[in-house]
């Protein structure tokens, strides 16, 4: 199974410069059993703070695009559709994931909290209030 996290706002708080409580743990424990990725917007500083945050070991790949897209969804996941997408936005990672068929957790915490769905396509799988509720349903839909 691969899983790809979106960092801004899912893993990582912007307002407080940290993680989000539990995502190291959770980092952790995945990397161990699943390929885990990282994607986020090529935004100012987010390099310089995800070295400060020394979590790049758990990722396979980690990629900071301009545009989240479709394409760059498929090229991670090489063909598989064994894929868990994790994150804030329903119009960005939400979207992308349901549709390439992948099962799709959306982080309701922060900015973006209080989206609502406009269209099936955005709406997630399965929405969880804190980052650390995603290992549950993950071990409930291994294949």
């Amino acid at each position: 199974m691969k899983i790809i996290f979106d960092y801004n706002r899912t893993i990582f708080n912007p307002d407080t410069d940290n993680l989000y409580f539990g995502v190291l743990n959770l980092l952790k424990k995945l990397s161990k059993k699943y390929e885990l990725f990282l994607v986020s917007r090529n935004e100012p500083n987010r390099k310089y703070m995800l070295e400060k945050l020394n979590i790049k070991n758990y990722f396979q790949e980690i990629f900071f695009l301009e545009k989240k897209s479709k394409k760059n969804f498929q090229l991670i996941a090489k063909g598989t559709k064994n894929v868990v997408v994790v994150g804030d936005s329903i119009s960005d990672e939400i979207q992308i994931g349901n549709q390439l068929g992948f099962i799709t957790v959306r982080l309701k915490k922060g900015k973006f909290a209080t989206q609502i769905p406009k269209n099936k396509k955005e709406f997630a799988k399965f929405e969880i209030m804190d980052i650390r509720e995603l290992e549950n349903i993950i071990l409930n839909h291994e294949k």
